[in-house]
């Protein structure tokens, strides 16, 4: 009985309190001109004696929230009001419960004074009002109505408190919209927090919210205020304009030599200074679309001075542009300029593929396949640029052959494809200039490697096993099918037949022979370019389908263990 006593005794006292203030005459209970129990009457508050403590006190005691910051005085109250001589005077410390918990006194002031006073009038809101937010870019003024930033610059949002009150710390959230919204949180100063982003990429685009909270109610964060942010990308017209306002000169390449900027439509070198160093180079050379950064120096003049940009730098290096971290001012005279050294100051080489027995992928030119035991090359090259160099040809990643460049070309040759030569292969580049080691990678070739018997000997034999015959009439590949080889030429001779036993698995070359046949029939009659060290005879030669009245047979020395047949 005693705990319920005691409560509604405190809910008593809560209620009177409650009933010793009231806001009149407005739209609600929270809201109009403020008023205070005196004995039987109420009576105004006069706007000159009111602070703003004790408007936090009067939305508190009405359990209205908070202040607007607004209050005064409305448009039909700036007459003379006579009862302000009887109104009291709140010091309130803004800690207070109830506004009659404040000290108070009684106005002194003449009656002329009095003249000139109005009753107060106050607001209250459920929360602190909203702060203000913007966003910022570095070079151009941002809309609030259609807020966009670009792709790679860098941009900041601002909140700004306008509020008598002190603010205990400034919340700015995105992605509000998820289940998991970033959030960052800033102690204020002069009631204003900037949060700032490096670099705007897709991620950034949505919605920000930004609000606020008070020393006194640390746990009620303010009404929100809202803003969404589009990332977009350039428009082309400025892409071409921003990003094309630097140039290397350098009558060999674009990747390295004398900066210059662009700026008011004039193109001047930059002026080589105290900020200059690899960090903005690194800039220029991701702006180019030349690489990373290798070196930069400065370059002297010759006796003449020639006008320049200065350039003034924020960069970290990580920029897309050099003027999105820094800016330039004419400079009269300059007898040093900046060098700047790019990672990619070479060319892109090219590589092509040769095989006589191979196939190319209509749809993916760069996937081959290539037949065992066949020969095939790479030859990588590049466009002239600077003398001598030398080219590896990179193969299944760690496998590399080099050739030294000439004529800006290397050929490489394998005499005999096999299991090993299965996989990815490209050409790389290397040369020696501007006192670096530099090299370029060409685009990779895919090889896959198949059987495919281009000749094989019939000995008239039937096997049960899949053993296949050294000796015999010999058959060579036309388009689909096999055809018997003519004897009806010049040049068929045991160099022919010493490639071919090779090719079989089967030796060297004991003989070869022509024989007759029953009746003039198609057959492949045979043209070379062969040396005799072939591992296959359409490498180094060619058939074409006609009529032959003999054909050729060999004998080999015999089965090679291991050796494949093809």
């Amino acid at each position: 009985m005693t705990e319920i006593s005691t409560l509604q005794a405190g809910d008593k006292q809560s209620q009177q309190a409650a009933e010793d203030t009231t806001l009149v005459k407005g739209p609600n209970r929270c809201s109009g001109k403020l008023q205070v129990r005196s004995g039987q009457s109420w009576l105004p508050v006069c706007n000159s004696f009111f602070s703003l403590e004790a408007a936090l006190v009067t939305c508190r005691d009405l359990k209205c929230g908070f202040p607007e910051y607004n209050y005064g005085t409305s448009s039909d109250m700036l007459s003379e009001n006579p009862d302000c001589a009887r109104s009291l005077v709140f010091n309130c410390a803004g800690t207070e419960k109830h506004l009659r918990d404040c000290p108070s006194r009684a106005i002194n002031a003449t009656e002329e004074v009095l003249r000139e006073f109005a009753e107060v009038y106050v607001t209250c809101t459920e929360l602190p009002p909203h702060p203000h937010i913007n966003i910022h870019t570095v070079q151009e003024s941002v809309s609030n109505y259609q807020p966009k930033v670009f792709k790679g610059h860098r941009f900041a949002i601002s909140c700004i408190v306008h509020s008598p009150y002190s603010v205990l710390s400034i919340r700015l959230k995105s992605h509000i919209d998820t289940q998991h919204p970033n959030e960052w949180i800033q102690s204020p100063i002069d009631k204003e927090a900037v949060f700032i982003f490096p670099a705007a990429e897709d991620a950034h685009q949505g919605i920000y919210q930004c609000d606020y909270n008070f020393n006194f109610s640390s746990d009620i964060f303010s009404q929100p205020e809202l803003i969404s942010v589009q990332v977009e990308d350039k428009p082309q017209f400025f892409q071409v304009s921003k990003m094309n306002n630097v140039r290397l000169v350098n009558e060999e390449m674009e990747c390295a030599g004398r900066l210059e900027l662009e700026h008011q439509g004039e193109w001047r070198p930059v002026s080589h200074r105290h900020s200059w160093s690899l960090k903005e180079a690194a800039v220029v050379c991701r702006q180019l679309d030349c690489g990373s950064a290798v070196s930069t120096c400065k370059v002297d003049q010759p006796a003449e001075l020639q006008l320049a940009w200065r350039f003034y730098s924020d960069c970290d290096g990580s920029e897309r542009a050099l003027t999105d971290c820094g800016t330039v001012k004419k400079w009269p005279s300059s007898s040093s300029t900046v060098e700047v050294v790019c990672s990619e100051i070479l060319l892109q080489p090219n590589s092509s593929f040769f095989s006589v027995m191979s196939k190319l992928s209509d749809d993916q030119p760069r996937n081959i396949l290539i037949y065992k035991g066949h020969s095939f090359s790479f030859t990588c090259f590049v466009k002239p640029q600077y003398p001598g160099g030398h080219f590896s040809l990179i193969f299944n990643q760690t496998n590399s052959i080099t050739q030294s460049a000439v004529n800006h070309s290397a050929h490489f040759m394998f005499p005999a494809a096999d299991e090993a030569h299965r996989g990815n292969y490209s050409c790389v580049y290397h040369n020696f200039v501007f006192n670096h080691n530099f090299s370029s990678e060409s685009q990779s070739f895919s090889v896959n490697l198949e059987e495919l018997h281009s000749v094989q000997l019939d000995d008239g034999v039937l096997r049960e096993d899949d053993s296949e015959p050294c000796a015999g009439r010999l058959s060579v590949r036309y388009l689909d099918s096999f055809l018997l080889l003519s004897a009806e030429t010049t040049v068929w001779d045991m160099k022919h037949a010493s490639v071919v036993c090779r090719q079989l698995g089967c030796g060297s070359a004991i003989s070869t022979k022509d024989f007759k046949l029953p009746k003039k029939e198609l057959t492949a009659h045979f043209f070379s370019d062969c040396d005799g060290s072939e591992s296959a005879l359409l490498d180094c030669g060619a058939v074409l389908r006609w009529f032959s009245s003999s054909a050729v047979e060999l004998v080999c020395t015999g089965p090679q263990g291991g050796a494949d047949k093809n």
